[in-house]
């Protein structure tokens, strides 16, 4: 009997949950997570926005394992030991391995900024998620760091919802060291700035150096106050592979090669936010990417459990991307192209609500 444990019910081990009811008598699955609910980061900005229940966002690990055969561990892996062949959790327990999966996502704070951690509010692990959007709710000044699309959805999505409810007095700003959406191009940048400035977010260029509380500092000498300030300026590694000997790239991401496998330890895999291809060091982190590894990982973890044939990623070049803006409309991007429409949103609402609906038991 070979034993795989999954690491985190993150995109691409939810696909192999789902598989694995057609699982081998041979091969035990087991799922580890923090909670029993994973919420679906593409419907984060419409949970803010108000347009969906908190129930419709998220899905029932514990259910999904018990429906497919997989036992479910609702604890977190604080050290792995891929020679032993190890995990520890925090609640004491140690599990032993054939083969393990992590697919943990990633963080939302930074080191680099003097004092953000003690006044951040992070979204991530997800199951935060709920309770931190209640107090993005709740606040009247409010300030996101980063000018990447997670920033200015979710500053976007509030903004919606505060004007729904009338909170007319207020005020959101986003702080961005890089033009907005930068990697989607210029023309893709200047339209988001329109829009964004269209819909009364305040838009400050700088990098943030200091958080104080209610007040934050950037390098061109602004200061902003804030009643709740959140760093969504991009993923940073999880904690959890810097503190083991897996070989990790320069910013502490698990680095694998293109089976999804660690580059030292073949029976130890990754995927999604929390790992590095290391022919792909530039691959997006995003959820495009961990849904497409999904039958990678899954063809690759029973492949090997069998001792039989294993497939290499291979990531494409360009994807579909869509955000939400408020009051259903979609911002698109396609490789350096880009539209707004309400179409737009009504397929990124369809797309999400069949992904997380075909975990649902």
């Amino acid at each position: 009997m070979k034993t795989i444990i999954l690491v985190g019910g993150g995109h691409s081990h939810l696909h192999c949950i789902k598989k694995s009811q057609h699982q081998e008598e041979h091969v035990k699955w087991v799922l580890i997570s923090p909670s029993r609910y994973q919420y679906y980061s593409g419907m984060f900005s419409g949970y803010t926005e108000g347009i969906y229940s908190l129930e419709e966002t998220r899905i029932d690990l514990k259910n999904l394992c018990k429906g497919s055969g997989c036992d479910f561990v609702e604890s977190t892996v604080l050290s792995i030991d891929p020679d032993q062949q190890h995990l520890l959790t925090d609640k004491g327990e140690i599990f032993t391995y054939d083969f393990v999966s992590f697919d943990i996502g990633s963080r939302n704070d930074s080191m680099e900024i003097k004092g953000l951690q003690e006044h951040n509010l992070p979204i991530k692990p997800n199951y935060r998620f709920p309770e931190q959007i209640g107090k993005l709710h709740n606040s009247r000044k409010t300030v996101f760091i980063g000018g990447g699309a997670a920033s200015i959805e979710m500053a976007l999505s509030l903004k919606a919802w505060m004007v729904d409810k009338g909170y007319e007095d207020h005020s959101i700003a986003v702080v961005h060291s890089s033009l907005l959406l930068e990697k989607a191009g210029s023309f893709s940048s200047k339209k988001m700035t329109g829009v964004a400035l269209s819909k009364g977010i305040d838009l400050h260029q700088g990098r943030v150096t200091k958080v104080e509380e209610a007040k934050l500092y950037t390098d061109n000498g602004e200061s902003l106050e804030y009643e709740e300030v959140i760093f969504l300026g991009g993923p940073k590694a999880p904690p959890l592979f810097g503190s083991s000997v897996l070989p990790t790239d320069e910013q502490g991401y698990l680095l694998v090669n293109s089976y999804l496998q660690s580059v030292k330890y073949p029976n130890v895999f990754g995927t999604g936010d929390c790992a590095t291809l290391q022919d792909f060091p530039d691959l997006p982190k995003n959820g495009v990417t961990a849904v497409r590894q999904g039958p990678v990982l899954w063809r690759n973890l029973t492949g090997a459990a069998a001792g039989g044939k294993i497939i290499p990623f291979e990531p494409q070049k360009r994807y579909l991307a869509i955000m939400s803006i408020g009051d259903k409309r979609g911002f698109l991007t396609y490789g350096s192209f880009s539209l707004v429409s309400g179409w737009a949103w009504r397929l990124k609402n369809w797309i999400d609500r069949r992904f997380v609906g075909k975990y649902w038991e």
